[in-house]
């Protein structure tokens, strides 16, 4: 009788998913740890925004006063200019001591900025904390020069204000004088479009004619400034029917029927006394 053993071999070998299994024991001990929460104090942030903030509004309101600034000087300039405008066109019909001009600049000036809100918020004393102390009236220039104070939002380094300048340059209306010894010939004269001569000066009663309207049955009994009798236009006087009006001027000696005619319209030229040729001077203005 045969005896067959049989040996049972017990596969030791674990399955792949018994293997990859997650369960606590020695194996865990050596994994890393989760990272520790912050170890910082819990009011830091608090303190960051404290310093940081404070810093980001004084910032802003220096940027947005910045443009306030330049709101006011626009402001202050337009008021320089309308005052600049207005002395220089009073220096041609009045001839004023400089202590005149300075009161004159400040009065017309303060009467503009005062309607401004800018400038009576913002400026330093109001309109009357701008100084026009270094402004100059000699010669034929008007220089306005303007100092004044503006308050900064803020204390900066100390300060609550800074100092700010304006200017503006106007010239006189005076005129022109031949100071430099410019030669009769590089002068300027005016003539009329059918003028036989020409003028010293655009304001000589033959060019700015006192026009008149009478009746031609009255005419024999005009005189002009001379004492002279007016006679026919050679130009528009043919046309003349009876009782019709006729125009007269105080320095001529014609009487016209046409406004429009050449004898009583002027069409001012002004040329130089070297190119006018063949006109004489005239008898009236280069006397005076």
């Amino acid at each position: 009788m045969s005896l067959i053993f049989s040996k049972t071999i017990k596969n030791e070998q674990k399955s792949l998913p018994e293997r990859c299994s997650f369960r606590k024991g020695p194996a865990w001990t050596n994994a890393p740890k989760e990272t520790p929460g912050c170890t910082c104090p819990s009011g830091s942030m608090t303190l960051e925004a404290a310093v940081v903030v404070p810093i980001l509004a004084c910032l802003f309101t220096f940027v947005l006063f910045f443009f306030r600034v330049m709101q006011v000087q626009l402001c202050v300039q337009d008021a320089l200019e309308d005052t600049g405008r207005t002395l220089s066109v009073y220096a041609a019909v009045k001839d004023s001591q400089d202590e005149k001009y300075a009161v004159l600049a400040k009065s017309m000036f303060i009467a503009k900025a005062r309607e401004d809100d800018n400038i009576r918020k913002f400026v330093t004393g109001n309109v009357f904390g701008i100084t026009f102390s270094e402004s100059s009236f000699e010669g034929n220039d008007i220089c306005l020069r303007v100092h004044y104070q503006m308050k900064f939002p803020v204390s900066l380094l100390g300060k609550k204000s800074f100092w700010l300048s304006q200017q503006t340059i106007y010239r006189k209306w005076t005129g022109w004088k031949d100071e430099l010894g410019i030669q009769d010939g590089d002068r300027w004269v005016y003539i009329a479009e059918q003028g036989t001569v020409y003028h010293k000066t655009s304001g000589c009663t033959y060019l700015n004619l006192s026009i008149q309207s009478v009746e031609d049955v009255q005419i024999a009994e005009y005189r002009n400034e001379s004492g002279e009798k007016y006679h026919k236009c050679e130009f528009c006087a043919d046309k003349i029917n009876k009782f019709e009006r006729v125009y007269i001027t105080n320095y001529g000696n014609k009487y016209h029927t046409d406004l429009n005619c050449s004898g009583i319209k002027r069409t001012i030229e002004m040329v130089r006394l070297s190119d006018v040729e063949g006109k004489g001077a005239c008898s009236k203005c280069w006397k005076e």
